[in-house]
């Protein structure tokens, strides 16, 4: 008992005979849940991120090791300009695929088979969660039924059921837990420490977010663990454990270096942004912890507190008291884990510091399969007060069930967890209160175990799926269906434009494509939008100087910048392609070339005024004196010059910038009429209803004409209206501005809203190019939710056309790099000055693009706020740019390191014991 359950446990196991009945409980398990999906032709492809990211990064990257393994010298890209700007490789694709063991089988399905293959993997990572557990359980001394037993509960827990069709490497962690808590035991019983380097390693590279949680879950295990089997003997035999400890860790962390390196640089130089820690909560509101007890047993999560877990733990948690003995350490795992789980600091500890999410969740099935396990390999040594405590514990649940559906409208399946709890219970009474059973009887107890608790997590499985339940297949795609979606993405209107070569350009969109991320890497396009967890920070820092109303923080920039048409062309947009009913939203100067007739009819609109990939600018303005232009102005200038740190950059012999930009502020009178807004002073607007909307009337409306047109919200604060006492009142907004035939909205993501929280005290609406404008025409400004608007200063800005802007886009061309070169990691191009000068360029900034002017090195530097940009001097330049992700040779040499260390721990320390 002091290692485990039970030591000698481990020598019955039957472990073929076992793996194989788990093999069958599986496949029938999965038929049972997933047989409505192939009948019915629904996918596991989510149509949001499942779509946008999980199955177009997989067949992309299967593409990419299948064209290596065809081509290896050619190597595998590190740069892709098909992904929003232009993106690391490693860095984007890390969070997803790069490091994931399963990603790489896809090079063993042909083309046609891909979306089979993203299914067959995801079930493969399923079941192999059942068989990690079945290898832990065994070592900590489970019986091979027990194990068995277990093993289900954990497979088809909520969190698995889940993220099947949510976040399908969301399921990888799950197996490498167990198997880094088998490592942790082998070591806390002087064995090889040789599984835990070896998984550290597999897990650092599949996933660095992941691999942080299990990290700390890991030593959480190992100092529960520890105090268990030796209470405290002295320091100095627990540093022994913990010296071992970490230097197997570290060996597993530098033989992931290679890897995790690059993108935990990546990671650090991301558009992320640090949150308030744990959301500014010190406790969560009162609803997070009723939902938390209902939730239990029932498929459902609240900030990612994934619980839904099989309902024998009803029987279970009486019996941590009456045979605490029986459970041995698993009580006191779990009860740190309900510390946890309560109070939001852990949440946020366990996020990275971020906010208060629970994703770590998926570990507390971990440790209910082990006990349940342990219940089973009981089932026949249960005594009178152990039934009644089971029977107390059932009608605690059971009320909690009936007050639940009095105080709010919830389906009936939350008792069918508490039925098949009571089937088991009464199973257990028939089995214990007998003086004795037949083979046979205990046979039949043993299998209606198995059966009550599989039934249990198949209802759970088709309440979350079904349509008679919450019905999350209507958010799926049909099974076929991807590739040929994503191909129709723009009804083929993107088939008339060329295929970018030494002339380089990019294909944009409008405002009103919020649904296009992705779709660029599938159809090898070069645009702008992208949507990933890891984004260039530098791009979304020109995103955020620009206050593009568009920009969050996994997408930086995207939907045509707001249809800002100097952005646009600063960005060497040339074509927009955009659903016709968007046709309103399209940039001045950008003309229709081509419409389709397809069931989505889409249009392409070209425009001549689009700047150069790179170019040669002479006049500068240094970033202090930009970040003091409003936005329109820092639109207004990027069409003169550049934009450039005087700190660390040479400007002497440049031109400095000092003209008028011809922006205009417009004075308004604003006009309140609605009846569900009320202004309460002190610039203040109070929503009573659902919306609530005011107008600005321009006072001289001839000075809307002939002009790009914008409105600007400052000093934004909203403080919802608190009408519910339980639960808390989500602070999340759209603000919308109307104008004529445009409307234009921006959105103020929750506080607690997982990945896309920024805060926005400014908003700019951009009502694009006015020719003619009706004299009665109004501004309306329209605040979606009730409560209270703070708002400091409403400004509109007018930019006249620019006569003399079609010249200026003309000495842009005329002073480009010729391109004679353009590939993913190599760029190449001449370019004749006769003045010095800085080559601007709409390459994202970032360490790994290295540079040389006519063979000799020379510095890149940070340009138009974010992007590369190199010093020129006068006269003729070659210039040459390659790119290599940053810190990718470093994570090589201490992964070879790594590989060293891990060869003389094998040779020399593996045995070693640790004594008192």
């Amino acid at each position: 008992m002091l290692n485990g359950f039970s030591a000698a446990s481990q020598q019955k196991w039957p472990m073929k005979k076992t793996i194989m009945l788990y093999t069958g409980i599986f496949l029938a398990l999965i038929v049972a849940i997933y047989s409505y999906f192939w009948i019915n032709g629904i996918s596991f492809i989510w149509q949001s991120d499942g779509f946008t990211q999980h199955y177009l990064l997989f067949k992309d990257y299967a593409e990419i090791l299948k064209n290596f393994l065809r081509h290896p010298l050619e190597g595998i890209p590190m740069w892709d300009w098909t992904n929003g700007l232009g993106a690391d490789m490693i860095q984007s694709y890390g969070y997803y695929v790069i490091g994931d063991p399963f990603a790489y089988l896809g090079v063993f399905f042909p083309e046609h088979l891909m979306e089979f293959a993203f299914h067959f993997l995801i079930l493969l990572r399923v079941y192999c969660i059942g068989l990690a557990f079945l290898f832990f359980a065994r070592k900590i001394g489970l019986y091979a039924d027990g194990g068995l037993f277990g093993s289900i509960v954990y497979t088809f827990t909520f969190y698995v059921i889940l993220n099947v069709t949510r976040h399908p490497f969301f399921l990888t962690p799950m197996i490498f837990l167990p198997l880094l808590c088998l490592g942790m035991e082998k070591m806390l019983r002087n064995e090889s420490n040789r599984l835990f380097i070896l998984v550290v390693f597999i897990s650092a590279v599949s996933n660095f977010y992941f691999f942080y949680m299990l990290t700390l879950l890991v030593f959480i295990y190992a100092l529960v663990r520890y105090f268990y089997m030796n209470g405290f003997i002295s320091f100095k035999h627990l540093f022994q454990y913990v010296w071992r400890a970490l230097y197997s860790y570290v060996i597993g962390l530098l033989l992931s270096a290679v890897v995790l390196v690059p993108i935990i640089w990546g990671f650090l130089h991301s558009s992320r942004e640090a949150s308030e820690f744990a959301g500014g909560l010190s406790i969560y509101p009162l609803q997070y912890y009723i939902v938390m007890v209902r939730n239990l047993f029932i498929p459902d999560s609240y900030l990612w507190t994934v619980m839904g877990f099989a309902s024998v733990t009803i029987l279970i948690l009486p019996l941590f008291i009456t045979r605490r003995k029986w459970f041995s350490y698993l009580p006191w795992i779990l009860s740190v884990f309900l510390v946890m789980l309560l109070l939001p600091a852990f949440g946020s500890i366990m996020n990275g510091m971020s906010g208060p999410f629970n994703r770590w969740s998926f570990a507390i099935p971990l440790f209910l399969g082990l006990a349940a396990g342990r219940l089973y390999d009981h089932r026949f040594d249960l005594r009178k007060n152990d039934l009644k405590m089971m029977g107390f514990s059932l009608a605690i649940f059971l009320l909690v069930a009936v007050l639940e559906r009095k105080v709010s409208p919830i389906r009936s399946v939350m008792f069918a967890p508490i039925l098949c709890a009571a089937g088991m219970w009464l199973l257990l009474i028939g089995a214990n209160t007998r003086e004795s059973l037949t083979t046979k009887r205990k046979k039949m107890v043993s299998l209606g175990l198995f059966l009550l608790l599989s039934l249990n997590l198949v209802i759970n499985a088709m309440d979350y799926y079904y349509p008679s339940g919450q019905n999350t297949v209507e958010t799926l795609l049909d099974y076929g269906t991807a590739d040929q979606t994503y191909e129709q993405t723009f009804d083929g209107a993107e088939n008339v434009i060329p295929q970018v070569d030494r002339d380089v350009f990019r294909m944009g969109l409008t405002a009103k494509d919020r649904d296009i991320r992705n779709h660029l890497i599938y159809l090898d396009r070069m645009g702008m939008t992208s949507y990933l967890s890891i984004t260039n920070g530098y791009v979304a820092e020109f995103s955020r100087e620009l206050e593009s109303g568009a920009f969050q923080l996994i997408q930086p920039v995207r939907n045509g910048f707001d249809d800002r048409r100097i952005i646009n062309h600063l960005l060497g947009v040339r074509y927009i392609v955009t659903p016709v009913e968007n046709e309103n939203y399209l940039p001045e100067g950008y003309q229709v070339i081509h419409r389709t007739t397809g069931e989505h009819p889409h249009l392409v609109a070209e425009t001549q005024e689009a700047y150069p990939f790179a170019y040669a600018n002479e006049t500068y303005l240094s970033t202090e004196d930009f970040e003091k232009l409003n936005p329109v102005e820092k639109d207004a200038f990027l069409s003169y010059g550049v934009v450039v740190d005087e700190k660390e950059t040479d400007v002497s012999q440049l031109q400095p910038f000092d003209q008028d930009l011809g922006v205009k502020e417009l004075p308004f009178d604003v006009i309140v009429e609605d009846s569900s807004l009320d202004t309460v002073g002190n610039n203040k607007v109070r929503v009573k209803d659902r919306e609530g909307s005011f107008e600005l009337s321009v006072k001289n409306q001839q000075e809307l004409e002939n002009a790009e047109i914008y409105v600007h919200l400052e000093g934004l604060h909203y403080h919802p209206e608190q009408t519910d006492s339980i639960a808390r009142e989500k602070t999340s907004y759209t603000a919308n501005v109307a104008f004529g035939q445009r409307n234009k909205s921006i959105f103020q993501s929750d506080e607690l809203s997982f990945s896309t929280y920024m805060f926005r005290d400014k908003m700019l609406f951009n009502l694009g190019y006015q020719e003619k404008v009706d004299p009665d025409e109004k501004f309306v400004i329209t605040f979606d939710e009730p409560g209270l608007y703070e708002l400091d200063n409403i400004t509109i800005y007018a930019l006249p056309k620019d006569p003399e802007y079609q010249a200026k886009v003309a000495e842009k061309k005329e002073h480009q790099l010729q391109l004679t070169t353009f590939e993913n990691d190599r760029i190449e191009g001449t370019i004749d000055q006769q003045q010095p000068a800085i080559l601007t360029t709409s390459i994202p900034y970032g360490d790994g693009w290295k540079a040389t002017v006519n063979g000799k090195k020379v510095d890149t530097i940070k340009t138009n706020i974010g992007f590369v940009g190199i010093p020129l001097t006068a006269g003729h330049s070659e210039v040459v740019l390659t790119y290599r992700t940053p810190f990718l040779l470093t994570g090589l040499a201490l992964t070879v390191i790594g590989l060293l260390l891990f060869i003389a721990n094998e040779r020399y320390w593996k045995q070693k014991k640790i004594t008192l």
